[in-house]
């Protein structure tokens, strides 16, 4: 649990300034050593710890008092000063950043419950004619810190997507060097942002008379309402230990190492849980991570010591005042993203026997991107990247900016491309799922402002009796059945049916004669977007809400799961649903990633509640392709799509099929257990629904020594104890050594299995019936 009483060790009239206080926080430490503050660097220091007066006193030693404005309300040790939200606000003096290539500034704050938008907790920099004109400020509300040059059009943010909470004290800090700033609540990073261009002594060339805490650079704001103390401003920024124990938190834990990491381990402070995103390949039983904590904390185990963490393990902090936390910290393959880099709105999709996703291209200001590419993939896991199949600039006349929310669909042997573009919706048709598609229209299949709302996510679904529906709309949700040319439709036949919490991104599919309307609630820069669905009786509804199916995990840092698709695996019943998220870690509205989790109904055909995921799935298969890493098919080479002999390709055969000679071929594999799983790993004969297959006269080899047995369908076949090779073979019962003629069979080892391909490179003389 987190404690609820941590001692602040930089209390008192003059801190003593030690080296080893500068240093990244010491892990693994035998016992704790007293930790000293932080006071290198300090540029300003407001303990805010007075009882009257008019003076924010700077502790800094460097003679920065601050004019403290309004109705000072002044409470002593331990609570701060009170702002009144009416006229309380510091004066800090002019040019607090000047010549600061790097920043740190730090406090202890407690929003009032009635605090009014938008506010400042403080802002350095200029203003102009009542607007702030170059600055740098944090505000709660979202949490965030921006700094800019000039107007707020220009502001680079480090923000999350949420509000600081109040009523509440909570430790606020800002670090900034290079092009990298850094967010923290409570000591612990919230938020990154890695393209920062600005410096803080840049802003105004290192004059800035606007220098405010609880007051904005925009006189129109509101002033700030709470408490605040222990306000500092360094002149460096403070590492992670440092900020550790700057904000107190003496059993936090500021970051986690490993060179097997994928991505930032994910640290929940508030419910004392990390999660370490680790990269594919790697082994569990014995990772070792690193801890960095606050200066004079230690932790057990060790950090650096060797630890299974096949199951989630535990350790103990002990802060520098003799606070204790217990700790769980698990590890988990990370094979999310599906696709590479930024991209959202993903529309999943199948031509053939092949996987299709077109998304939006993210990562642009203002969502203004202008190309939407393709990829392609046989199993739902591996993706090919098609390049660029439409680009609005050179491809569309009618718009060229803000791509977004494609969806594809194919009928009269074409390929269409449905898109939004400038708050539009637009249609281009291919030749070719990747494309090159082509403006038919040379202007919008529905042009912004034809219907309440915006003109955008269109999503297209075709019936059992072939008529396809345009479902579209943000604010308001429509749906219109298209013409046969799949490039218009009758006006007169558009119908709103807008659900209680739509947003956008409309998705139909139909499953056991049950129609399934879904869409995405909330914004979507807010981490709270999320996927609901209805279920109705036709294409067009009427439609019952049935509820929430798919939001954030905070504890995977999983933030804003909504705009998705399904697709279902042909000839079964499994559903696999693509969808955006923000991009781990660091991501935002505009910075979103693609990933893929499985669908499921339950017996009454209602969709549950899906889990989101850092490992994403299992390749599939529907039995007509050959997945990678999981399942193999046993197909023969002569049948496509159908499982038959394979014989030596020096001698000829009757073919079952034509009655003709032929020339056999020969093919040569292995069914292969994955190194280290040789001893009593497990497999069995199933068709591509995982039920028994009916079968005569199959022998089964574990390898070379092990003899062989009659093959039962309703047993389960292990690798013989200390077999070095793990290998096994299918024979023949009647043709001892040879490989007969069989349907459908698939070899099935566990989620972890590899190789297992079919081998038959032995003559047979093919006898009917085949059975």
């Amino acid at each position: 649990m987190r404690p609820q009483n941590r001692r602040r060790f930089r209390r008192g009239a003059a801190a003593v300034v030690v080296a080893a206080a500068l240093l990244a926080g010491t892990v693994g430490l035998s016992a704790p050593a007293q930790a000293a503050d932080v006071t290198d660097g300090l540029a300003l220091w407001y303990k805010l710890d007075a009882t009257s007066g008019t003076v924010a006193v700077d502790s800094s030693g460097n003679g920065r008092n601050g004019t403290v404005n309004g109705t000072a309300g002044w409470s002593g040790t331990g609570e701060g000063l009170t702002f009144n939200g009416s006229d309380t606000y510091i004066k800090v003096p002019d040019n607090i950043m000047s010549g600061m290539n790097s920043i740190t500034v730090s406090m202890d704050v407690q929003i009032d419950a009635a605090q009014a938008t938008p506010y400042f907790l403080y802002g350095f920099g200029n203003t102009s004619n009542g607007a702030g004109n170059g600055y740098l400020f944090t505000t709660g509300d979202t949490f965030r810190t921006a700094i800019t040059s000039g107007a707020p059009s220009t502001e680079q943010n480090t923000r999350t997507s949420t509000a600081l909470p109040r009523s509440v004290w909570k430790h606020v800090t800002y670090t900034q060097t290079g092009t990298t700033g850094v967010l923290y609540r409570d000591g612990v990073e919230v938020a990154r942002n890695t393209s920062v261009t600005l410096t803080p002594g840049s802003i105004g060339s290192g004059t800035t008379t606007a220098d405010y805490i609880g007051k904005s650079l925009f006189t129109n704001d509101k002033l700030f309402k709470g408490k605040m103390r222990d306000f500092r401003v360094y002149n460096r920024a403070l590492t992670p230990a440092e900020v550790l124990m700057v904000s107190g938190n003496t059993t936090g834990i500021a970051t986690v190492t490993d060179p097997s990491l994928k991505i930032a381990a994910l640290i929940d402070d508030a419910d004392s849980r990390i999660t370490l995103p680790m990269k594919e390949g790697i082994d569990l039983t014995a990772l070792a991570p690193q801890f960095t904590l606050a200066q004079g904390s230690s932790i057990s185990p060790a950090s650096g010591t060797p630890r299974d963490f096949t199951n989630p393990v535990t350790y103990q902090v002990t802060g520098s005042d003799g606070t204790k936390r217990t700790w769980t910290v698990s590890a988990q393959i990370m094979r999310s993203p599906v696709l590479p880099g930024l991209t959202a709105d993903p529309n999943i999709v199948r031509f053939g026997d092949t996987y299709y996703i077109y998304p939006t291209t993210d990562g642009f200001a203002g969502w203004s991107g202008t190309q939407f590419k393709a990829y392609s993939s046989k199993d739902l896991v591996h993706w090919t990247d098609h390049g660029v199949i439409l680009d609005l600039g050179p491809d569309i006349g009618w718009a060229d900016s803000r791509a977004w929310a494609p969806t594809a669909t194919a009928k009269n042997g074409k390929y269409y491309l449905y898109y939004s573009a400038d708050t539009s919706i637009g249609v281009a048709v291919s030749d070719s799922p990747t494309g090159p598609f082509k403006d038919p229209l040379g202007k919008p299949l529905i042009a912004r402002g034809a219907y309440a709302g915006q003109m955008i996510d269109p999503d297209v679904f075709t019936d059992d009796d072939g008529q396809s529906y345009l479902y579209f709309g943000n604010g308001h949700a429509y749906v219109v059945p298209l013409n046969d040319d799949m490039v218009s439709f009758d006006a007169s036949k558009v119908t709103e049916i807008t659900p209680s919490g739509y947003n956008e991104g409309s998705f139909v599919i139909k499953r056991k004669g049950t129609y399934y309307l879904m869409w995405s609630e909330n914004d979507t820069r807010d981490e709270n977007y999320r996927v609901a669905y209805a279920t109705g009786t036709s294409p067009t509804g009427p439609w019952t809400k049935r509820g929430v199916i798919l939001e954030k995990d905070l504890s995977l840092g999983i933030k804003g799961t909504g705009h998705h698709s399904v697709v279902q695996v042909p000839g079964t019943d499994d559903w696999y649903i693509a969808y955006h998220r923000f991009a781990i870690p660091g991501g935002d509205g505009t910075h979103r990633e693609t990933t893929i989790d499985k669908l499921t109904f339950d017996t009454d055909g209602l969709i549950k509640k899906v889990v989101p995921t850092l490992s994403s799935i299992d390749p599939v298969s529907d039995g007509t392709t050959l997945p990678t890493n999981t399942t193999r098919s046993l197909r023969s080479v002569n049948f496509p799509g159908r499982y038959a002999v394979v014989r030596s390709d020096s001698l000829g055969y009757l073919d079952p099929v034509t009655s003709s000679s032929t020339t056999a071929v020969k093919q040569s594999a292995t069914f292969t257990v994955v190194p280290g799983l040789a001893d009593g790993s497990c497999y069995s004969f199933r068709d591509s629904s995982g039920r028994y297959l009916r079968h005569k006269d199959f022998r089964i080899r574990a390898d070379a020594s092990n003899g062989t047995a009659l093959f039962n369908k309703d047993a389960t076949y292990c690798a013989r104890p200390g077999s070095a090779t793990g290998s096994v073979s299918l024979e023949s019962y009647n043709y001892p050594g040879r490989y007969i003629r069989h349907y459908n069979y698939e070899l099935r080892l566990d989620t972890y299995q590899d190789n297992a391909t079919f081998r038959a490179d032995s003559y047979f003389t093919p006898v009917s019936p085949w059975a």
